[in-house]
């Protein structure tokens, strides 16, 4: 990361430089990262960390489409050539797992996991079954990485295809007292996993040879070619040799999935997510991509062809880049982060009517802006979004309210740091259960407890999920 200067300004005050900073605990960053794996890469689902392999432990195991098993090595300094040797052990570790070990180790861990998480987990032991070898690519994430390591992944990455990136990021101190710490990386090339050149370059088109020689019946060899054919003829669509398969990737991101296909023991079988595909093309017509073509298998290459000119189709009139523009506030509707982990019970705040956050003045004080009469979506992190309602009035510190106290709650609202947790009374317009949740990408997501909530699609799927009235511009 190129080195930046960073300072806290605040109208009618002179700015204060923020230093650079350490992190006290390598587990503060496997928590942070565990909690939140678009830290490191925005396509991460997390599984389990301090996965148990033999006698060692790993970081953290994490998985992504289309089934890609992810070996997460953190270390809370610059990343050093150990670093790389560690990962590559924990990679032979896995592998050697049979499936039945690989299911147990990753299903009986005890850590909660999302409805995406487990389709991928199941899709990925499925794939085995048919015969299919176990993907897995590694990422190394660090504060800063040393010239030698660097040197070496781009060497196995370029030159092998071996399925390694470098996460880096620079820390510096938070402004204020709660003693947090500022995490910045560079998003520009989000989970580009390797560096891949054009169609015309000479190692591209070896990269396809090697695995188009996998495709070896005469219907595999012309579904090949026909999707090859396809999908390069579009141009926000890029065609990427990937170990014995093809994925489709976005032009602009190599390395992120939209599509995938590569040669069964029945002939061909292809993915497609259209939720991938909107994530990059929000102006995407994915009307034509059902829910049955995304897992198909091939044989007949006529049949083959009409998925994958579907595929092509949804993206042939796309602006190729997200629209980024500050939508203007409608004066009402709030968005409320419900953490779990914290002792915090949503059949507590069900039952009784209410939001909380705290532990630090970072998650509450936001939650002490909150006005009465707020319309809040609340949302569930790594779930989705569980209920609607109203807030009747302004935030409450649980340790000083004897009637938040004598409630009989199966939560736990005071912190073992001794920092406060608020309470803010809400009536519920409508809650659902966690496995009911409102979930998906591009719905808007914060780290902040509240936000004023502007997010023209999040508010359009949230008031026709939720059955409410949409609010009108202030």
């Amino acid at each position: 990361m190129a080195e930046i200067g960073l300072w806290h300004a605040m109208r009618g005050s002179q700015p204060t430089r923020l230093l650079e900073e350490s992190i006290p605990l390598e587990k503060d960053l496997e928590n942070w990262i565990f909690e939140d794996p678009t830290l490191i890469s925005p396509s991460l689902q997390r599984v389990r960390r301090q996965v148990p392999l033999g006698n060692k432990f790993m970081d953290l195991l994490a998985i992504e489409e289309p089934g890609v098993w992810v070996v997460c090595e953190l270390k809370k300094t610059p990343l050093y050539r150990d670093s790389l040797v560690q990962a590559i052990d924990y990679v032979t570790r896995l592998d050697m797992l049979s499936r039945e070990q690989l299911r147990k180790l990753v299903l009986d861990s005890g850590e909660p996991h999302t409805e995406k998480t487990l389709k991928l987990i199941e899709k990925a032991l499925d794939r085995e079954a048919n015969g299919e070898d176990r993907n897995i690519r590694v990422v190394l994430a660090g504060i800063g990485v040393r010239e030698d390591l660097q040197h070496m992944v781009n060497y196995l990455s370029n030159k092998f295809s071996f399925p390694v990136s470098i996460c880096t990021f620079a820390a510096v101190s938070a402004p204020g007292d709660d003693q947090g710490i500022i995490l910045m990386r560079d998003i520009s090339e989000d989970s580009v996993v390797d560096v891949i050149e054009g169609a015309s370059s000479a190692d591209y088109e070896d990269r396809l040879i090697g695995v188009k020689q996998y495709f070896k019946t005469p219907n595999q060899i012309a579904i090949f070619e026909d999707f090859c054919k396809v999908f390069s003829g579009q141009a926000n669509l890029f065609v990427r040799p990937w170990k014995k398969s093809i994925m489709i990737a976005p032009s602009q991101h190599h390395g992120r999935y939209l599509a995938f296909f590569t040669a069964s023991r029945d002939g061909i079988r292809a993915s497609v997510s259209a939720e991938s595909i909107l994530e990059f093309f929000p102006d995407a017509d994915v009307s034509e991509i059902t829910t049955e073509m995304e897992e198909v298998r091939f044989d007949d290459p006529s049949e083959a062809n009409k998925w994958a000119q579907a595929v092509a189709k949804s993206v042939a009139n796309a602006s190729g880049q997200p629209v980024r523009e500050t939508a203007q506030w409608n004066g009402s509707d709030w968005y409320f982060a419900f953490g779990g982990g914290e002792g915090r019970r949503w059949e507590d705040a069900v039952q009784f009517g209410f939001v909380s956050a705290g532990g630090g003045d970072w998650y509450s004080k936001t939650v002490k802006a909150l006005p009465v009469g707020a319309r809040l979506f609340v949302y569930m992190p790594k779930i989705g979004y569980v209920g609607v309602g109203e807030t009747t009035g302004l935030a409450i510190n649980y340790s000083e309210s004897a009637e938040w106290k004598s409630k009989k709650m199966a939560g736990k609202y005071i912190h073992d740091n001794g920092e406060p947790e608020y309470l803010v009374p809400v009536r519920w317009i409508k809650t659902l259960s966690p496995a009911e949740a409102i979930y998906g990408n591009g719905l808007f997501a914060s780290q902040h407890s509240a936000c004023k909530l502007r997010d023209e699609k999040t508010l359009k799927i949230l008031t026709q999920k939720f059955e409410v009235p949409s609010a009108e511009l202030s």
